[in-house]
């Protein structure tokens, strides 16, 4: 490069440097909208505040009383239904299976 052309270069890049530029004034920076409340995620936050504790016995005598856990059980399960109609009752015992043949008959001892 040549002497004058660095020289030319180094001009401009100072005169460049030195000029002002739209972004950096102030009467042409954008109005910035306003930022949002702060709102807490905490804000409704109530404590976990548990029941009195009753005596363990009583607790036990109440359980009994309702029928023990198979009580709670049907509970669960819901409402028993009626058989539908036109529907057999159920069997007691399940229809006997016929007996497959020995696959071991026939084996010389």
């Amino acid at each position: 490069m040549s002497v004058t052309t660095r020289t030319l270069s180094l001009g401009l890049s100072a005169l460049a440097a030195s000029l002002p530029l739209p972004a950096q004034t102030a009467a042409s920076a954008p109005s910035t909208p306003a930022a949002p409340a702060y709102q807490s995620a905490f804000e409704g936050y109530r404590p976990f505040e548990a029941g009195a504790v009753q005596d363990w016995r009583k607790s036990n005598e109440t359980v009994r009383e309702v029928g023990g856990w198979r009580a709670y059980a049907r509970e669960m399960r819901g409402p028993a239904r009626p058989p539908a109609a036109g529907a057999s009752a159920p069997q007691s015992q399940a229809p006997a299976q016929p007996k497959a043949a020995d696959p071991h008959a026939g084996h010389g001892k």
